[in-house]
């Protein structure tokens, strides 16, 4: 039932629009849904005013939104089948609040949150039937879903919310670890029922509980075998470095779901081999095939293209600010002055992606357009910043990249050779992705090249969510140390009036561009080809896709 707003009671419309998240972001384009074929999905923007559910939500169907029927499509979701998705990166863990590209594949198979998205980034039930907000935006009040089982056979309650929040807090590989500590106190009136209190306003709620992965406390480890989840999917077989099959849970709690009766993920290291193979039918989906092989295969016709969610990652340089002589923020300058974006999107990205210098994507509501180009490609600007910081003789550093993530060794490579003609000598260090995510994780890191996410929620999630834009006192890898950032940081995430933040989120960007301690290249549009027969595919804005939502009609 919809709530009347009153004294006591704001509505979740109410709140949106004070934070700006109703009126405001975008239309997250998370994956093409079913139907035929069709050319690449670019990003979409969205209405100006979204629809948005009411604070006291109702549970979502069972039946997957179907798109316009051609007179040969099956009427309805089919059962059974095998869904098999192929990709170059290998699992690094199946903690699914470690969030990195690898694990996207597997996160939504297994695994549930409180509340998840929909593509206009309204909120919807998940294993919180429905909830409300506190008038003053301080708390959140959730209601759970009954007869929830982990795939053990064990009752999902609320102190499986208080066990995987604690977690979520205190264990430095989760990803969100910022977002997830501003809750301050969580209450657990009886098992199926949480209250998470914050200590301002929380525009970035939703976030929060789109990103909470629950996990089992009886079952999750150090992350290197699957637990069990409350997800569509169970795992089976796990053979590392190659693939882990997923049998489908036959007590998940949406009844007549997961469509498929098994689900496998397979690694297959080459990306030029993972497009053979779902050209000759050997697997159903690729995630984050080249864009060389995105533009062909978005001109055959024969398959669905998706650049992914906009925004979802965002390629970046990123810079030590403690290394000398990185430290000078004028050699930080020079070598920002020293990336030739165009040239990466042009050449890497196919002209499918636009160059941009700015930490938010151009369909959310911090991103600045005037702004667009203060740094820009000019070496002889490098130069000149050089000569003023006294280093206009050169030196010698390096860029760490690892080359199994997509775009990421052809921009080392264009980089390493504009910086050489200004006289810094950059040696590439190309790694295995573990070791590569390692070093981040341990601040080993000179420059290089990363990829940030959370850009497309709530503009607050970025600089709280994504650990290139914490502060060197959370633990990031740049060390980047301000308390005028930090101030800016707290205050965009703290109130709901948007025009205030605005105010503050521009404060940020133009302080970004000052320091470059992470540099913006361009979007990194996370991908994913599939053949006709593959119905219903749509993603989280991470873009893990929503597995237990697809059917094969074959």
């Amino acid at each position: 039932m919809k709530r009347q707003p009153t004294a006591r009671s704001l509505t979740r419309r109410r709140f949106l629009a004070l934070s700006g998240l109703g009126s405001a972001l975008y239309v997250l384009n998370g994956c093409a849904t079913s139907g035929q074929p069709t050319p690449t999905q670019q990003p979409k923007q969205a209405p100006t005013s979204p629809p948005v559910p009411s604070v006291a939500a109702s549970a979502p169907t069972s039946q997957p939104t179907q798109a316009a029927a051609a007179p040969t499509k099956a009427a309805g979701p089919k059962s059974g089948g095998t869904f098999t998705l192929a990709q170059a990166l290998s699992i690094q863990t199946f903690n699914p609040l470690q969030i990195v590209p690898a694990n996207f594949a597997h996160m939504r198979a297994l695994h549930s949150t409180l509340v998840r998205y929909d593509e206009q980034l309204s909120p919807q039930p998940d294993l919180a039937e429905k909830w409300t907000l506190a008038a003053d935006g301080k708390s959140i009040s959730l209601n759970l879903r009954r007869g929830v089982k982990f795939h053990t056979g064990r009752e999902f309650t609320a102190e499986d919310v208080r066990y995987t929040l604690q977690y979520a807090q205190s264990n430095e590989v989760v990803t969100m670890r910022s977002l997830f500590r501003t809750v301050k106190a969580l209450e657990t009136p009886d098992p199926y029922t949480v209250v998470l209190q914050f200590a301002n306003a929380n525009p970035g709620v939703f976030d929060l509980l789109d990103m909470l992965f629950i996990i089992d406390k009886e079952t999750f480890g150090d992350g290197a075998k699957p637990p069990a989840g409350t997800g569509p999917f169970k795992a089976g077989k796990y053979v590392p470095n190659d693939s882990v099959e997923f049998d489908a849970f036959k007590d998940y709690w949406d009844k007549g779901k997961p469509y498929a009766s098994r689900y496998v993920i397979r690694q297959v290291p080459d990306l030029s081999t993972m497009v053979i193979n779902l050209e000759s039918g050997a697997v159903d989906c690729v995630f984050q095939p080249n864009f060389l092989d995105i533009a062909r295969l978005k001109k055959s016709g024969k398959f669905v293209a998706d650049l992914g969610a906009p925004g979802t990652g965002i390629f970046e340089l990123a810079i030590n600010t403690k290394v000398k002589p990185l430290d000078n923020r004028k050699v930080r300058q020079a070598i920002a002055w020293c990336i030739d974006r165009k040239r990466f999107c042009t050449t890497t990205l196919q002209g499918l992606v636009e160059p941009s210098c700015l930490m938010w994507p151009s369909n959310s509501w911090a991103y600045f357009k005037d702004l667009e180009g203060k740094i820009g490609y000019d070496l002889d600007k490098a130069r000149a910043l050089l000569k003023e910081a006294g280093a206009e003789a050169g030196f010698e550093t390096e860029i760490m990249t690892s080359s199994k993530n997509f775009g990421f060794g052809e921009l080392a490579q264009i980089i390493q050779a504009d910086l050489k003609k200004v006289n810094i000598s950059a040696k590439i260090v190309d790694l295995e992705q573990a070791q590569f995510q390692s070093r981040i994780q341990s601040r080993d890191v000179v420059m290089t090249i990363h990829s940030y996410g959370r850009a497309n929620r709530d503009p607050g999630s970025l600089v709280t969510g994504a650990v290139a834009w914490y502060s060197t006192r959370e633990g990031t890898f740049t060390n980047f140390e301000s308390a005028t950032y930090d101030q800016l940081r707290n205050d965009l995430t703290s109130s709901t009036d948007l025009e205030k933040r605005k105010v503050t989120a521009r404060k940020i960007q133009e302080l970004a561009l000052d320091e470059c301690f992470v540099n913006p290249v361009a979007s990194n549009q996370r991908a994913f080809a599939y053949a006709g027969y593959v119905k219903n595919f749509h993603c989280t804005q991470d873009n893990s896709p929503y597995v237990g939502d697809i059917w094969l009609d074959k």
